[in-house]
C-alpha cells in the first residue's frame, strides 16, 4: 500500500491536472479524469484546427492582395507613361535645351534668343584702393589696352621702362611683374563667362603710400592716379584675418531693398558668409587679384538675376563696392512674337515646356510623343503580372497552398484572363490586342514582352498604340478595362480580396469565441470530475485503512491463540 503522485496529460489548449490520492486506485482515478477531459476536448481541438486553416488562408489572401496591388500599380505606371510620354527636342543644341512637365502639349515652337543677359557684378575696388584698373579687352592673350610696345611704370618717384614681348595684355602683365617694382599686376575678368571683359589690375606690395602710374608715352593708362594703400582698406592679404572695413555692421542694398548684415567676426570670409545668408539675390565671393606670389583678396558681389540691378555695400561711412558690370535681362521671342525679357535663362515658353538659354540664335523646339517610357513600363508590367500568376499557381492541386480548392483562386484567375482577352473595339486600328504590343504567353503560362514588336507597332502608328492603351482616368482602352477589373479585386472597401479577408476574419473571431467557451466547459468538467474522484479516493482509502486494521486484529488473535496452544 502507498500513495501515488499526481500525473497530468495535455490536450490542445488544455492541461489536465491530477490530484494527490492516498488509495491504491488513485492512478486509475487519474486516468478517468484524463480520459474524460480528452473526450470533452475533441470538439475544441477540431475548432482550433479549423481556426488554424482559416488563419493560413487569410495570410495567403494578404500575399495575393499585395501581388494584385502591385499589378494595378504597374498598370498605373503604363497609364502615366502613355499619357505623359512627350519628349522635347531642340534643333540647335548650342542655343538651348528643353524639358517637359505637367500640362505640356504636342507642338513646335520657334525660339529666338537675342540676348543672354548678364548679372550685375561689383567688386571692392574704389579710388583709394590698392587696386587700380583701366580699359578692358575681350581676350588678354591677343589684344592689349594700348598699341604701344614700350611703357613707363612709375611707383612713387621711381620709373621703370617696360618692353612687352608682344602686344597683348598678358605680355604687359608679365613685363610689369618682371620690372622689380613693388607692385603685382594681374588680369581680372570684370565681365561674365559668356561676355568676358578683362582689365589690368595693379596692387602695391610694399608698406607705405605711393602713387602708381602706367604710361604708354601718350597717356596715363590707369586713369586717375591711385594711391597704393598697404593697410588693405578694400583688399586684404588674408581673408580669414583681415576685412575691407573695420565696421562690425553693414548694409547691403540690392535694387531698392536693403539688408542689415552683422558678420560673426571681423574678416572678409565672415562678411561674404553674411551677404550670402542675407536672402538677397546676390552671390558673394572672395577674389584673389594679386596672384599666388602676392595674394590680395577683394570682395566680389554678383547678382543672381539677369537684370540691371544696382548693388552696393556700406559700412555706415563708406560705400565699399564699385560696379564692374551692369546686368541686363535675357531677351527672346517665341514663334515670331514680340521680344520678351526674363531675369533668368530658364524660360517658360508654354505650359509644361521649359527652355534653358545657352547662347544667342534661333532654334526650333519640338514636342512629340515618345514610346520609350511606355515600352519600359510594359516590361515592368510583365514582372508584376507573372508574380500574381505564380502565386495563384502555388494554390492549385493536391499539394497546393492554403487556398487550394477555394473558389477565390478561380475568381482571381478569371480576372487575370479577362485582362489578356481585351480587344480593341476599333476595327480599323493596327493594334487590336495585347499581342500586337508584344505581350504574349510562353509555354509555361508566363507573360512575355517582345520589345521589337512594340517598337515596330509604335513606328507604324504611335497613335494606334496610344489609342489601344487608352486611359485609366477616362476609363478607356486596355488600361481602363484593366483598372476596372483590378479595382474590383483590390478596392480596400469592397474589393473581392477585402470581402474574402473580412469573411475569414469574422469566422476566425467566431471560432475564437467558441473555443474560449469550450475551454471553460472543459475546465469546469475537469474540476468537477477531479472533486468526485478525490471523494472516491478518500472513501477507498478509508476502507483500505479499515481492512488493514481488521486484518491486523485477526492476525494478532491468531498469534495469541497459537501461543496458548503451544503453551
Amino acid at each position: 500500500m502507498g500513495t501515488t503522485s499526481s500525473t497530468s496529460s495535455s490536450t490542445t489548449g488544455t492541461t489536465t491536472s491530477g490530484f494527490t490520492g492516498s488509495s491504491n486506485f488513485s492512478a486509475d482515478l487519474q486516468n478517468v479524469i484524463t480520459r474524460a477531459v480528452q473526450v470533452a476536448s475533441l470538439p475544441m481541438t477540431q475548432l482550433e484546427n479549423e481556426q488554424s486553416t482559416l488563419t493560413s488562408q487569410q495570410s495567403e489572401l494578404q500575399t495575393l492582395g499585395s501581388d494584385f496591388q502591385n499589378l494595378q500599380t504597374a498598370f498605373g505606371a503604363v497609364d502615366s507613361a502613355a499619357n505623359s510620354s512627350l519628349a522635347a527636342t531642340v534643333s540647335n543644341s548650342s542655343v538651348a535645351t528643353a524639358s517637359t512637365g505637367t500640362g505640356a502639349l504636342v507642338g513646335s515652337y520657334s525660339v529666338d534668343i537675342t540676348s543672354l543677359g548678364a548679372q550685375t557684378n561689383a567688386i571692392s575696388a574704389a579710388t583709394n584702393s590698392n587696386t587700380t584698373s583701366t580699359g578692358t579687352v575681350t581676350n588678354p592673350g591677343s589684344s592689349s589696352i594700348s598699341t604701344s610696345s614700350t611703357f613707363t611704370l612709375t611707383v612713387g618717384t621711381t620709373p621703370y621702362t617696360l618692353t612687352t614681348g608682344s602686344n597683348t595684355l598678358d605680355s604687359l602683365v608679365t613685363a610689369i611683374n618682371g620690372s622689380g617694382a613693388n607692385v603685382q599686376a594681374s588680369v581680372v575678368n570684370v565681365g561674365t563667362s559668356d561676355s568676358p571683359s578683362y582689365e589690368l589690375s595693379i596692387q602695391g606690395t610694399a608698406a607705405g603710400a605711393s602713387t602708381v602710374q602706367l604710361s604708354d608715352g601718350t597717356s596715363n593708362l590707369l586713369g586717375t592716379t591711385n594711391t597704393a594703400n598697404s593697410t588693405g582698406v578694400l583688399a586684404v592679404a588674408d581673408p580669414t584675418a583681415g576685412n575691407i572695413s573695420t565696421s562690425s555692421t553693414f548694409t547691403l542694398t540690392v535694387g531698392a531693398t536693403s539688408y542689415s548684415l552683422t558678420p560673426t567676426s571681423n574678416n572678409l570670409d565672415s562678411l561674404v558668409a553674411a551677404i550670402n545668408a542675407s536672402g538677397a539675390d546676390v552671390q558673394a565671393t572672395v577674389v584673389n587679384v594679386g596672384g599666388s606670389a602676392n595674394p590680395n583678396y577683394e570682395l566680389s558681389v554678383q547678382g543672381t538675376q539677369n537684370a540691371a540691378t544696382a548693388i552696393q555695400l556700406s559700412d555706415g561711412t563708406n560705400t565699399l563696392l564699385t560696379t564692374m558690370n551692369t546686368g541686363s535681362p535675357v531677351a527672346y521671342s517665341v514663334n515670331g512674337q514680340a521680344s520678351v525679357t526674363s531675369n533668368t535663362r530658364t524660360l517658360s515658353i508654354s505650359t509644361g515646356l521649359t527652355v534653358t538659354a545657352l547662347g544667342t540664335g534661333s532654334a526650333t523646339v519640338t514636342l512629340a510623343q515618345s514610346p520609350t517610357n511606355v515600352e519600359n513600363a510594359l516590361s515592368s508590367l510583365v514582372t508584376s503580372y507573372n508574380s500574381a500568376v505564380t502565386e495563384l499557381t502555388n494554390n492549385r492541386g493536391q499539394n497546393g497552398g492554403a487556398l487550394a480548392g477555394q473558389s477565390i483562386i478561380q475568381d482571381l484567375s478569371s480576372a487575370l484572363q479577362s485582362l489578356t482577352d481585351y480587344s480593341n473595339p476599333s476595327s480599323g486600328s493596327s493594334v487590336q490586342n495585347m499581342t500586337d504590343l508584344g505581350l504574349s504567353f510562353n509555354s509555361s503560362g508566363q507573360l512575355t514582352f517582345d520589345s521589337s514588336t512594340f517598337e515596330a507597332a509604335a513606328s507604324n502608328s504611335l497613335n494606334d498604340v496610344m489609342s489601344f492603351l487608352g486611359s485609366e482616368s477616362g476609363n478607356t482602352g486596355f488600361l481602363g478595362a484593366a483598372n476596372t477589373a483590378l479595382t474590383a479585386i483590390t478596392d480596400p472597401t469592397s474589393g473581392l480580396i477585402t470581402d474574402e479577408t473580412n469573411s475569414l476574419g469574422t469566422s476566425i473571431t467566431s471560432l475564437t469565441t467558441q473555443i474560449s467557451s469550450d475551454q471553460t466547459y472543459v475546465n469546469n468538467l475537469q474540476a468537477s470530475i477531479t472533486a468526485q474522484m478525490a471523494q472516491a479516493d478518500a472513501a477507498i482509502s478509508s476502507m483500505e485503512q479499515q481492512t488493514t486494521q481488521i486484518t491486523q486484529l485477526f492476525t494478532a488473535e491468531q498469534d495469541d491463540a497459537q501461543s496458548i496452544s503451544n503453551g
